[in-house]
């Protein structure tokens, strides 16, 4: 049949493809407890076996998913003969080599999932096997896939489909590599530029030098995203880009627009952070949907929603993890082909909560002021009263601990501080303490904020221990030595200590900012002197919290107005710096601090008053519940909301009532009694 009186339909695969070998360990793991030669008794060892990956599995998953289907949609790509599968030692195709052993499958749960523990290589292949080569198509195809892995395919134009000229065919092409690079990507931007679309993954982007910072915010991850690809005519110049945020997230450049899929409460790298054991098959999922959804659709089809539905089903990858069965030879893995079929051709089960939204250029955008149909004020007497699970579910928000902000300047502050403090508890040695600084207005939770953080990110066998010192109340400068003995001290007990110097700002023998040239040996050679004897610190983690400037701007600002109290030096031993922001609005332009009371709120009472929850449901009178979020200012911050809890009559209530506040003059310690009072009576 020639192409002109074929059929338009299906699916056509083409691409590199490989041979993934799994080793998969002894479920006991009892060989990590004995030494070597006790485990010739235990008779208990490895299973080896393997699944296809590229060309290969793209073309299984989506076969199996055609035939759940009626009419079923032709689906053609190579399969790997069964002489290349049973042979690991074979070089007629690439093969990689991984260990794999049970997970839990969310940590610290019982239930398990076999998932790849290690990485451990790859052998590519010097030729490609006739069986692998395009094979033929008895219908003009709606979608070709080709998958590019930087091996043979990519530089051997015989290999490529004929389809791609003799077709309008959408293509989606996957690179794994050297992106927007090749001659086989050259031949698709000459003569099919206008239906393609690239798949590729944020890590490669980084690789190859693209200016794209680790997770801070959404809104940022997406921005640089869309700057990397358009910074590199290559890849702007064809029909679109989709570049994976592993599974919380992917961002679409076409040339329209851009959109950013996310998670609103899981950053790139969170989602499986929290699963352990790698996460595999994120790309491919993404890539059998576009193709899925292109081929049903054609060039009209949804590709946002195909994205989203990628996420999805990767995510169900990961958390069911490969098959696994018993067999003579170990424990035998198999890639869940059925399961992953079903998903394609049924559509993911269940809400995972991904959104869509444009991105935007504007160096200030929040992804709240483009997804939100409300307003701040309503937003925050949702939240407060049903919590950012049931309502407001396209703000992203970050929680660490009992800690949350929705406040997009705030949350990429505290990651990067946080990333800043992984890094440093990943490094061996570590020969001085961390140098840190936080700044905010007084009440802003400074302290409660990193402590959340580090209770979230300290490992196991680095246990943190708190220390605080407020240097106001220091008499002299000779009582630092015994504060940094008490840190060496709980060092030798096999604590990481973390250490909070608050108001190191404070004045010094009348010497404003006199502390700070006192902390310049400490801070630099991890080492102090006491009665003339040098002592070494340690490791530790030094937090520097401001108490009479409530930012780092203001503070440097002043500090390098006196040359005497080498601000200088200070601060160029500091690593990081986060500005809080509490419960009271930061100036006239500052809309989302109704949220932040909102948030603050729910964590007050969760803590102190957990009776007032009917699950998610807080029980508060909502003229109460508008008077907390409405006055305007709390004198105290957010040790004021918590003062006017504790001061409640609450303890034995289901119901926070208006009848529950403690009375007007005791109200005005923390807040403007009249004021708040007005707001609950106009209620």
């Amino acid at each position: 049949m020639s192409s002109s009186t074929k059929a338009v339909g299906g699916i056509l695969i083409a691409g590199d493809s490989t041979v993934d070998w799994q080793i998969s360990e002894p479920p006991s793991g009892r060989s990590e407890k004995f030494e070597a030669r006790y485990l010739w008794a235990l008779q208990e060892g490895p299973g080896l076996s393997c699944v296809v990956g590229g060309a290969a599995l793209d073309t299984q998953i989506l076969r199996a998913a055609a035939r759940l289907e009626t009419p079923s949609m032709p689906v053609t790509g190579p399969a790997v003969p069964d002489v290349i599968r049973t042979d690991p030692m074979t070089s007629a195709v690439t093969r990689t080599f991984s260990s794999w052993k049970p997970h839990p499958v969310v940590a610290g749960a019982r239930e398990l999932a076999w998932r790849m523990d290690r990485f451990v290589g790859i052998h590519p292949s010097r030729a490609f096997p006739a069986e692998l080569q395009p094979a033929s198509f008895d219908v003009t195809p709606s979608v070709i896939v080709l998958e590019d892995g930087t091996h043979l395919f990519r530089s051997s134009p015989g290999l490529w489909p004929a389809a791609i000229l003799d077709s309008d065919a959408q293509i989606v092409l996957r690179q794994t590599g050297s992106l927007g690079k090749g001659e086989l990507f050259d031949y698709l931007c000459e003569h099919a530029a206008d239906r393609l679309t690239l798949f590729c993954i944020a890590g490669d982007l980084r690789k190859e030098g693209a200016p794209i910072g680790q997770p801070l915010s959404w809104e940022r991850t997406a921005q640089d995203v869309v700057a990397a690809i358009r910074q590199r005519p290559e890849l702007d110049r064809i029909r679109r880009v989709v570049v994976g945020l592993s599974a919380s997230g992917a961002v679409i450049v076409d040339r329209e627009g851009a959109s950013l899929i996310y998670d609103p409460r899981s950053q790139e790298g969170d989602w499986e952070s929290s699963r352990p054991g790698h996460q595999f098959g994120s790309g491919t999922m993404v890539v059998l949907w576009l193709a899925w959804e292109l081929g049903h659709a054609g060039a009209d089809g949804d590709i946002s929603a195909a994205v989203i539905n990628g996420i999805e089903t990767a995510r169900i990858l990961h958390t069911e993890g490969y098959e696994a069965q018993p067999s003579e030879s170990g424990i035998a893995l198999s890639f869940p082909i059925a399961k992953i079929a079903q998903s394609i051709a049924s559509g993911p089960s269940g809400d995972s909560g991904i959104e869509c939204v444009s991105v935007q250029v504007d160096p200030g955008w929040r992804i709240f002021d483009s997804a939100s149909t409300g307003n701040f004020r309503e937003a925050a007497a949702q939240i407060a009263s049903h919590g950012v699970n049931r309502v407001g579910r396209e703000i992203p928000l970050e929680t660490m601990g009992y800690w949350s902000s929705v406040d997009r300047i705030e949350i990429e502050s505290m990651r990067s501080l946080r990333n800043i403090i992984t890094e440093y508890l990943a490094s061996p040695g570590r020969p001085r303490p961390l140098n840190l600084s936080v700044f905010g207005p007084p009440g802003s939770g400074k302290s409660f904020a990193i402590k959340q953080m580090a209770s979230v990110i300290a490992p196991r066998d680095d246990r943190l221990g708190s220390l605080e010192f407020n240097l106001s109340q220091f008499a002299s400068v000779d009582e630092l030595p015994d504060a940094l003995q008490q840190v060496r001290d709980l060092r030798l007990r096999e604590y990481l200590p973390l250490v909070f110097w608050d108001e190191f700002d404070a004045a010094l023998d009348g010497r404003e900012l006199g502390w700070l040239v006192s902390f310049l040996a400490p801070m630099q050679d991890g080492a102090f002197t006491q009665n003339g004897i040098t002592r070494p610190i340690g490791p530790a983690i030094f937090i520097f919290a401001g108490g009479t400037h409530a930012t780092m701007d203001s503070f440097k600002a002043r500090a390098l107005e006196l040359p005497g109290a080498k601000a200088t030096d200070f601060l160029s031993r500091l690593r990081g710096y986060v500005d809080v922001l509490g419960p009271n609005p930061d100036g006239p332009d500052d809309r989302t601090f109704p949220l932040r009371r909102a948030i603050l709120l729910r964590s007050v009472l969760q803590r102190s008053a957990p009776q007032l929850f009917a699950g998610d449901e807080l029980r508060i009178d909502a003229s109460l519940l508008a008077a907390f979020l409405d006055v305007p200012r709390y004198l105290h911050g957010s040790r004021s909301m918590e003062a006017i809890v504790e001061m409640s009559a609450i303890s034995r209530k289901l119901t926070y009532e208006r009848s529950s506040l403690p009375s007007v003059h005791q109200l005005s310690l923390h807040v403007d009694a009249d004021a708040f009072m007005q707001i609950v009576q106009q209620g």
